[in-house]
């Protein structure tokens, strides 16, 4: 069992899909979780469900592409729990459509929400990790950073870019005490999958995936919960895969 009791950790769109996942690990392993949600009325669903689980929860309104409003999450972070130990980086756009239907609005949208966010984000928190001599930093990119999953250029562009990010990050302040990786998840459970995808091209999908089914929210969020452990305290700037096997080629 990972252990993370009484440390105090920031998940960025973390209440549903995906971050939902990784804010429920978080809080089983003993952390407190700060919801930090654009969408603020998703935010009490989600602070009760880390409260079913014997976890506290703060949820904070917060727009990642603002640097005021990332500011106003780790203030509020700090008024309440006192110390960042963890911070990962969710919050995430995602939008299908061929690179000549993309309007330069949604280019912009899905490059500030998924990269300077990111960004912005590990700014601030490293401000306040590097006070202490200790952190540990996950941001969230995607399998279609590294190969072809659907259309979605912009988006591959930015989580290539997290990639890039987390790699220079984790360089530029292991120094400090604070480790920085990422995931990549492949086809996982969550609403936005199925805004992206029909059933029947999930099912499809799913025939590509060696272990055989698409994954869930807590195969993120449990993976998450080690690389932020003590477990991995020797690991900082990989990105970690967890597609089930999805991207395996033989040759």
């Amino acid at each position: 069992m990972i252990q993370l009791n009484g440390r105090v950790a920031i998940v960025t769109g973390g209440v549903q899909g995906i971050g939902l996942g990784v804010s429920l690990s978080l809080a089983r392993a003993g952390a407190n979780v700060v919801l930090a949600e654009v969408v603020e009325e998703h935010i009490p669903a989600a602070v009760a469900e880390i409260e079913e689980v014997g976890g506290q929860a703060l949820g904070v309104h917060t727009d990642v592409t603002k640097a005021s409003s990332v500011d106003n999450m780790v203030r509020a972070t700090l008024e309440r729990f006192g110390q960042i130990d963890i911070l990962v980086n969710n919050a995430g756009v995602t939008i299908k459509k061929y690179t000549s239907e993309h309007t330069e609005a949604e280019y912009d949208l899905t490059l500030d929400v998924n990269l300077k966010g990111t960004f912005l984000c590990c700014k601030r928190v490293v401000e306040e990790m590097r006070k202490r001599h200790m952190g540990a930093i996950v941001n969230i990119a995607s399998g279609a950073a590294f190969h072809f999953t659907i259309p979605h250029v912009p988006y591959a562009a930015s989580k290539a870019g997290v990639v890039a990010l987390t790699r220079d990050l984790a360089y530029e302040v292991g120094s400090m005490g604070i480790r920085v990786n990422a995931i990549a998840p492949g086809m996982i459970e969550s609403p936005g999958q199925h805004l992206s995808n029909t059933d029947e091209q999930i099912k499809e999908a799913v025939k590509a995936i060696p272990v055989g089914r698409i994954g869930q929210p807590r195969d993120i969020g449990d993976a998450v919960a080690f690389l932020v452990s003590d477990a991995a305290g020797y690991i900082t700037g990989v990105t970690l895969p967890v597609m089930g096997g999805a991207g395996l080629k033989s040759g």
